[in-house]
């Protein structure tokens, strides 16, 4: 497996809010990305946050299950695991999405100058027998393989609920005026649920991004980009370059895995 993330304040915007991860847990890998919201400071606060504690409590957890199972002898990154099933994973995200939740929220609530902050939070957790994806607001997570691209995660967004409603199309989705606004966020509200849904690539690419790319969706680009030859560090470097040439509007953040 391969993987690299990196993120761009873009052209537009005084400051980056976007943050990221990439964690190894015993055998597992956890790639997580967050794009906050909050005035000046308040986003950038959320997005740490909320990825760090995510990202720290779930790879405790999981862990802390392998070294129970192995009685100490974790295995190796990308090793085959029979037991993954008894790790309760969606357990363990569901715990350590509500952590996180909580930890964003409550400095929120330490800080009047914080509130309402929040953050989106896209990660996949990716083991020997597939990938398990979370999503809460609007980052996405893409998948390609054999020369096809389709996103694995639904936004919580007003655009998608007009979509859904058949009130507009995709490709007018993409220009709306009201594109940004999302409907579930990490941290603004006491409790969040977030969309847990399991997957059994073993081989493709995955893409992890924040809507300062996925609103400059271009699936020909995107499938010549993501399955070239090149580096996965080049792949994220020329997705973000496009993302500035295309007028760079918010804050570019992804993570490219090649399985």
């Amino acid at each position: 497996m391969q993987y690299y993330g990196s993120s761009d304040q873009g052209i537009r915007r005084s400051s980056n809010q976007d943050a990221f991860q990439l964690k190894i847990a015993g055998n597992l890998l956890i790639a997580t990305v967050c794009d906050g919201m909050g005035g000046a400071s308040g986003g950038g606060i959320a997005s740490e946050l909320g990825v760090s504690t995510y990202t720290k409590k779930l790879s405790k957890y999981i862990n802390s299950a392998l070294s129970f199972l192995y009685l100490g002898d974790i295995p190796e990154f990308g090793e085959p695991c029979d037991s993954f099933p008894e790790l309760r994973l969606r357990d363990f995200v569901s715990k350590s999405v509500d952590l996180a939740n909580a930890a964003v929220f409550n400095e929120a609530e330490r800080d009047s100058s914080l509130h309402g902050m929040g953050t989106t939070l896209t990660s996949c957790i990716i083991s020997p027998r597939g990938v398990t994806t979370v999503n809460i607001g609007d980052s996405r997570i893409y998948y390609v393989h054999d020369g096809r691209i389709c996103q694995l995660t639904r936004d919580h967004s007003l655009v998608q609920s007009l979509v859904d409603e058949g009130k507009i199309t995709e490709k007018e989705a993409q220009t709306h005026p009201n594109r940004n606004i999302i409907l579930r966020a990490l941290g603004v509200d006491e409790k969040v649920e977030a969309d847990v849904e399991e997957y059994p690539f073993t081989e493709g690419t995955l893409l992890l991004c924040s809507d300062g790319l996925s609103n400059y969706f271009d699936e020909e680009l995107f499938l010549q980009v993501l399955e070239s030859r090149r580096s996965v560090k080049e792949k994220v470097t020329l997705l973000i370059e496009y993302a500035n040439r295309c007028g760079g509007a918010d804050n570019i953040t992804a993570i490219v895995i090649k399985l």
